[in-house]
Order: structure tokens, then C-alpha cells, then sequence
């Protein structure tokens, strides 16, 4: 995969992630714990996107790049970071970044 492929890869990642956090939770009553990276329903969400990158991984070695083995370097890095990277569409503890003047 080229640079511009990780970008559109870690783009539909953040997408994917605030999307979850803007049509799902927040259109839910607040919770009693705050959401945060250990709030069970974000590491629910974060498990739940890490085995859908395991797939999507090696389809993309499989199909696109032409790995006809199980290339499971690729496949397990490639997840995880595209699921650190939907972690921060996901993380609803600063929405807004505070730019210093």
C-alpha cells in the first residue's frame, strides 16, 4: 500500500469512529460514567472495530496487494492502528481542540 492509501484507510477509520460517537452516542441518555477511553461502551465499539479491520486487512493483502499467504504482520499492524486511529473519532473527551493564541 502507498501513503495516500493509509490516508484514505486512516480517513474512513476517524469517520468511522465519529460517526459511532455523533449518531450513536450521542443520541443516547448520558451515562453515569462519563465516556472516555475506558468506558465499557467504547471498548466494546473498539473490539468490535479491530475485528472488522482483522478482515478488512486481509482482504486488502489478499485482493489488492496480492499476499497469497497469510501475511500476519501486515494484517495485525494495519488493525491496529487503523483502530487507534478510529479512536480519536471514537473519544468524545476533547471535541474541541484549544488552539493557543
Amino acid at each position: 500500500m502507498n501513503f495516500l492509501s493509509y490516508v484514505v484507510l486512516g480517513g474512513f477509520s476517524y469517520a468511522a469512529g465519529w460517526a459511532i460517537r455523533t449518531y450513536v452516542l450521542n443520541k443516547q441518555p448520558a451515562p453515569e460514567q462519563p465516556y472516555n477511553l475506558k468506558h465499557p461502551a467504547i471498548l466494546g465499539y473498539l473490539g468490535v472495530f479491530f475485528i472488522i479491520m482483522l478482515i478488512v486487512s486481509w482482504m486488502i493483502g489478499r485482493y489488492a496487494l496480492g499476499h497469497i499467504s497469510l501475511d500476519l504482520p501486515f494484517i495485525i499492524i494495519n488493525s491496529i492502528v487503523a483502530t487507534f486511529v478510529y479512536s480519536f473519532g471514537l473519544n468524545p473527551e476533547k471535541k474541541s481542540y484549544d488552539v493557543p493564541d
